[in-house]
């Protein structure tokens, strides 16, 4: 398994911050380090520009953190923290897509993100550098199968509403949306599985004016969840 890692000030202060599980830090000068132990007195060590050589594509800015693993978790932490709104991906496979919701997800106040253990893109370097430090303070459940775990949501209190385009669907502005509500958005070519499409309570949509058909997952999701935000207040 590829170790995960972080690259650029902002993204390694940010891990440095949130208490992540931190295997090494690499700085390109003393300055560098210098910044860093403005945060912590974790044990950072110089190193010279060669070694920086792979990361050169990720913008590292003198900066390079190496993660020991990414805290996913089980999910009865929904039960326990009680939040107002839930995430749910339904077998995203790009990274970058993941990322990009991960950082807009945090932004429009969500807590907690549930994807499926498999056939899914994992939390990976890219997914972190993407997110641009929205991981912080956001946690990431595993399932082993999304519909399941929709059940027990429901039984938590939870309302589900799935993003797809369907006869049955109501525009996203028109839904009157519960206390408590999951939205589900689907894999980027096949949209949401049916078992999911099954245990879905709302199907909602997102009117376009436009010639395109669809639009990427990431900027649907952040249409979708500042509505939840905004009727949440």
């Amino acid at each position: 398994m590829k170790k995960l890692y972080m690259c650029g000030k902002n993204s390694v202060i940010d891990a440095i911050k949130a208490k992540l599980p931190i295997e090494a830090v690499y700085v390109l000068s003393k300055s560098h380090a210098d910044k860093l132990k403005e945060f912590s007195n974790i044990k950072i060590v110089v190193k010279d520009a060669s070694f920086f050589k792979e990361y050169n594509a990720e913008n590292h800015q003198g900066y390079l953190l190496f993660l020991k693993n990414f805290n996913y978790y089980e999910i009865d932490v929904i039960k326990k923290d009680d939040p107002k709104n839930v995430l749910i991906l339904d077998h995203i496979y790009d990274p970058h897509n993941f990322g990009a919701i991960i950082r807009t997800a945090n932004a429009a106040g969500i807590k907690h993100i549930i994807i499926p253990k498999d056939r899914s893109t994992d939390v990976t370097s890219t997914v972190l550098k993407i997110s641009s430090g929205g991981f912080v303070g956001v946690k990431i459940i595993k399932v082993s199968n999304i519909a399941s775990s929709i059940e027990k949501l429901k039984k938590w209190g939870f309302w589900i509403y799935s993003s797809l385009l369907d006869e049955n669907a109501v525009p996203y502005n028109k839904v009157q949306y519960a206390d408590h509500c999951a939205l589900v958005v689907g894999n980027e070519e096949k949209g949401i599985s049916k078992p999911v499409i099954n245990a879905t309570d709302v199907k909602v949509y997102i009117p376009q004016f436009g010639t395109v058909q669809s639009m990427n997952v990431s900027v649907a999701t952040g249409i979708l969840l500042f509505e939840l935000a905004n009727r949440s207040e």
